[in-house]
């Protein structure tokens, strides 16, 4: 029991006796003190600018979906049946209308083919029935100024309405 005590005690000594372990650290602090300090130049004063009046509240949000925006007025508007979705794409639906570019024509008053070019530069003849542009477009009408199409939109409810687009030939 006693060198239990004594072994206690020897042990409480050497842990409250004074170790300099930080005196690498405390030298190298005292001599980045006597170092000549930097002076730091103040903020610059920025002229002062006037309040902004935010007056779009009316508005419609531009992070909201837009369901007026693909709903036309009524009369304008047809009822028609939902496209087909399984059926494969042809090349052109994989870009929208307004990236395609009639740059010509070739046929005869039987058969007229309008020359379209995608955004990648590729031309493809179409003809009156082929598929085009991303919102089920169907080509109606082929001539040599201009190409109809009738695109199928839905109103977001499930109900699908025709919409009447029109490519001008470029001169």
């Amino acid at each position: 029991m006693k060198y239990s005590v004594s072994i206690i005690g020897i042990v409480l000594m050497t842990g409250c006796s004074e170790r300099n372990e930080f005196a690498e650290m405390d030298a190298k602090l005292a001599e980045a003190s006597l170092v000549q300090k930097v002076k730091v130049d103040s903020l610059p004063i920025f002229p002062k600018q006037d309040d902004y009046l935010y007056q779009s509240y009316g508005k419609r949000n531009p992070f909201a979906a837009a369901i007026s925006d693909v709903e036309a007025p009524a009369d304008v508007k047809t009822e028609v049946d939902a496209p087909d979705l399984s059926r494969s794409k042809e090349p052109l639906e994989l870009f929208g209308l307004p990236s395609l570019k009639v740059v010509g024509s070739l046929g005869d008053t039987a058969q007229l083919w309008a020359l379209v070019q995608d955004p990648t530069g590729f031309v493809t003849k179409v003809k009156v029935g082929d598929k085009v542009g991303k919102n089920f477009g169907e080509v109606v009408q082929v001539s040599k100024s201009e190409l109809v199409i009738i695109e199928k939109i839905s109103n977001g409810k499930g109900i699908w309405f025709s919409q009447s687009r029109t490519i001008l030939t470029e001169q």
